[in-house]
């Protein structure tokens, strides 16, 4: 991938931090700046968790267009590896996100008291789905490099199917979080369940067989790649 193309999808991957940070020092955060400041890390976790699940179906639907097309490049699955390798800053900026949205959250909201966060996790759902997706996203994010790829082998890929759940419980964590009759959070939720309802077609529906809803014929990344 050019080099002009990756500094640019990763300054994307870092622009929000950068704009809420901005707006943090400004004193611009609006009329509740602590809970701008909490709240922005974790919707940009959703996001980019929501973006590395969409890579497979745009992988597909390339291949789809460029044969209705009748192109030349683009046929093939292994014309769109350059799109797979996405996925993994897709999914580390998700864990950084969450991890922000985490730490702000107990340093900020509870002070570091161990106790408010047992007491919340006991009383308020959203906390407890919110600790559930990030304890899914953590192995994620600790696996994700070559080197625990090539140890665990085909297992990695067994393991990397927490994603799924991990965006079932942030999908719950946002909308329980949201006060009654806010419809944003429910747009993420209908995004999520076309994505996984893509892969459920895909695997059940009659003649899906034959397109791979996994990258195993083709590797997200040659070994060694950084």
């Amino acid at each position: 991938m050019p080099g002009w193309i990756s500094t640019s999808f990763y300054s994307l991957l870092v622009l929000p931090a950068v704009i809420v940070g901005i707006e943090a020092w400004r004193g611009t955060l609006g009329t509740n700046p602590l809970e701008r400041l909490i709240r922005e890390p974790g919707h940009w976790a959703l996001v980019f968790l929501l973006c590395s699940l969409a890579i497979t179906p745009l992988r597909h639907a390339g291949v789809r267009v460029a044969r209705l097309l009748a192109l030349h490049q683009g046929r093939r699955l292994a014309d769109w590896n350059r799109i797979v390798r996405l996925r993994r800053p897709l999914g580390l900026a998700c864990f950084g996100y969450a991890l922000t949205h985490l730490a702000l959250y107990v340093t900020l909201d509870l002070g570091l008291d161990a106790g408010e966060l047992v007491d919340d996790v006991r009383h308020k759902p959203f906390v407890l789905a919110g600790l559930t997706c990030f304890m899914l996203l953590l192995p994620l994010a600790v696996t994700s490099t070559d080197a625990w790829m090539r140890r665990l082998k085909r297992n990695w890929k067994r393991l990397h199917w927490l994603v799924y759940p991990a965006g079932v419980a942030a999908l719950l964590h946002f909308v329980w979080l949201s006060k009654p009759g806010v419809t944003g959070p429910y747009g993420y939720v209908a995004v999520l369940v076309a994505l996984l309802g893509y892969r459920l077609a895909v695997r059940w529906w009659p003649g899906g067989a034959h397109v791979p809803i996994t990258d195993d014929e083709v590797p997200e990344r040659t070994v060694g790649e950084r």
